[in-house]
């Protein structure tokens, strides 16, 4: 049991087919938990564990233009604002580690993002944990 990531382009029916997975890599997920609740702040949180943040089944977080700026930016600052206080399935005990870890491939998807919205694609990340 554990944080799994992914992103990719989504489809008709609103499912996002991977392109990029992480494991635990939890100050992306703080990053995309606040995406979250921006994009959708009436979005129940109604247990204890929700409360650690947006889970699957909730419809993930659309990355437009915008997410991408702010994930770049973030990513510039080694995810600086992003510490995952809490979240024992997310493995922030080693959050800083898989920054490094996964280093090259947000890179990597940094730039594939601004590829497929520059082609018009709908793009989105979603995790399970």
């Amino acid at each position: 049991m554990g944080l799994d990531q992914y992103a990719g382009l989504r489809d008709s029916n609103g499912e996002v087919h991977d392109e990029f997975y992480w494991r635990k890599h939890a100050k992306l997920q703080q990053f995309f938990a606040y995406e979250f609740d921006r994009q959708k702040p009436n979005a129940e949180h109604n247990s204890f564990i929700q409360s650690l943040g947006f889970n699957g089944g909730q419809g993930g977080v659309e990355i437009t233009e915008d997410v991408v700026k702010r994930l770049e930016e973030q990513y510039q600052k080694g995810y600086a604002d992003c510490k995952a206080e809490d979240g024992f399935f997310w493995g922030h005990q080693w959050q800083d580690e898989a920054v490094q870890e996964y280093k090259a491939q947000d890179r990597d998807f940094i730039e594939w993002c601004k590829k497929q919205l520059q082609e018009g694609r709908k793009i989105a990340y979603d995790c399970s944990w």
